[in-house]
């Protein structure tokens, strides 16, 4: 019976060790991955998954843009988002493209964009 119960802790031991490998060796997900993986979800149209991080990056160009010198960043926003909105998606996937750019690449600027 002794002789059982080490042979089972000895099992169970080796299938920890087994899970805690795997997890460790599991693959980091980078920002623009993550970003990309979120537009997909999003269900927002991209050619190419390559680009979606140079869109990311460009929203937060026109948030820069916007934003220097403005203490209200209320229109600055809303003309990104009347942008994005004007390419092809819609005014739900712009705001959620914004929020997420925001989020990804420009942190500083994620509070403006709402929730």
């Amino acid at each position: 019976m002794i002789r059982h119960r080490r042979t089972v802790a000895a099992v169970m031991a080796a299938a920890g060790f087994a899970m805690i490998g795997g997890v460790a060796t599991a693959h980091a997900e980078t920002r623009d991955e993550y970003f990309t993986n979120a537009l997909v979800t999003m269900g927002i149209p991209m050619a190419s998954n390559d680009e979606a991080p140079a869109l990311g990056k460009k929203v937060c160009e026109m948030l820069t843009t916007g934003l220097t010198g403005n203490p209200n960043p209320v229109p600055a926003v809303r003309g990104v988002i009347s942008t994005l909105a004007s390419n092809g998606i819609t005014k739900q996937q712009a705001v959620s493209l914004t929020q997420l750019s925001a989020a990804s690449y420009c942190p500083q600027f994620a509070r403006l964009t709402g929730r």
